[in-house]
């Protein structure tokens, strides 16, 4: 059996001088990595207050921070750790997987303060991951950045990057809307969806890509008296995550790209899993024709094109307790991930499943494990 962890991270802790994928723009992009650091956990909902209500970096990240002081290092939410292409396929090996989709690391956030540049600096990085992995191209595949800002435009750099390696892409959001003039389900971004299945990729939704817009909401007072604290704030800020996924996925069936694109998969990572069987039941019921509704344009339900085009990456160590329940429950939509060496992922990812993983039915673990991945890269005709 082959196993495809569709779902890991290439961090690296220290970059030597002049070596950072994004080094031309640190100087006037780049933040203090505290402060970069609560913009990743925060960053939606910290745009949305008033510049004089938004906390400080150390003072949203309180625990971090004390973690930080007691260990006499930096803070940083997830361990230390550098990757080469060595070290991950050893752990590879020692774990039990063939194959690994490996995402861009922390070194890619300062991206998104790039405007207009933003193409450039995702070429640089899409560059910098292919030769990381180069020296195991045949098992390291890179998921690539792009500027989406012009969908048609980005068609070339997602040519380039599958030339140099790159099996998937990322989907993302600009505080909780479409990072082009038309969101992703207008006829507009065709060309993209026509080339991803032509080169044999999938695409992306990620967490951290999944910005939402906290306009009118963000200010909750976490510092007046009878406040909630500023911890308050972070867990506010990531209440919108799966809400934004859910924009994303039915402007991609509403707006028909998954009848026009049929070999399409999108893939839904560190998403959380216990929402994606009420979704599929709603957007199914809400393909039939009815006298509120009309008829339904297209010849497949929509909860049926769900379940052909879309797939999702159950996380136990991010609270997808009820994981291998909705695996049973819907086998052509599971993917095995990782998340390896974020903390939230775990370092024997296999086994993190336990005793459960040997009891589920023996071709619904089988697809779980890799054979829903290689068939969404199969059936765009470059197979893994």
């Amino acid at each position: 059996m082959t196993v495809v962890d569709v779902d890991t991270h290439w961090e690296i802790s220290r970059f030597a001088p002049g070596q950072h994928p994004l080094e031309p723009w640190l100087d006037s992009a780049g933040r203090d990595r505290v402060e970069q650091l609560a913009h990743g956990i925060a960053g939606d909902l910290l745009d949305a207050l008033p510049p004089r209500r938004r906390p400080s970096g150390r003072t949203l990240m309180p625990g971090l921070v004390e973690l930080a002081e007691r260990r006499g290092g930096p803070v940083v939410l997830h361990p230390e750790h550098d990757s080469t292409a060595g070290e991950r396929v050893a752990w590879m090996d020692r774990v039990g997987i063939d194959h690994c989709l490996v995402n861009p690391g922390g070194y890619a956030q300062t991206l998104q303060f790039l405007g207009p540049d933003r193409a450039a600096g995702a070429a640089r990085c899409n560059d910098f991951l292919a030769e990381q992995l180069a020296d195991h191209a045949d098992r390291l595949h890179g998921v690539a950045l792009l500027d989406l800002s012009d969908p048609r435009a980005a068609v070339k750099e997602l040519e380039r990057a599958r030339n140099r390696g790159h099996r998937a892409f990322h989907l993302y959001t600009v505080n909780g809307r479409p990072p082009a003039p038309t969101p992703p389900g207008h006829p507009d971004w065709d060309d993209l969806w026509t080339a991803a299945t032509r080169l044999g990729m999938l695409a992306f939704i990620h967490v951290g890509n999944t910005a939402a817009d906290f306009g009118g909401w963000a200010d909750i007072g976490w510092d007046k008296p009878g406040g909630a604290g500023v911890t308050a704030l972070t867990r506010l800020a990531n209440t919108q995550r799966v809400h934004v996924a859910q924009n994303l996925l039915v402007s991609l069936l509403y707006g028909g790209v998954f009848h026009r694109h049929p070999d399409l998969t999108v893939c839904l990572e560190e998403m959380k899993v216990a929402w994606i069987p009420s979704f599929i039941e709603m957007c199914t019921r809400q393909s039939l024709p009815s006298p509120g509704l009309g008829d339904w344009p297209f010849p497949i339900s929509g909860g049926d094109m769900l379940r052909r085009n879309v797939r999702f990456t159950p996380l136990p160590g991010f609270g997808d307790s009820e994981a291998l329940d909705i695996v049973s429950r819907y086998p052509e939509l599971g993917m095995f991930s990782s998340d390896y060496p974020h903390m939230e992922g775990n370092a024997d990812p296999v086994n993190v499943y336990g005793p459960r993983l040997d009891t589920i039915d023996a071709d619904v673990r089988r697809r779980f494990l890799g054979g829903n991945a290689r068939e969404a890269f199969a059936r765009t005709g470059d197979p893994l």
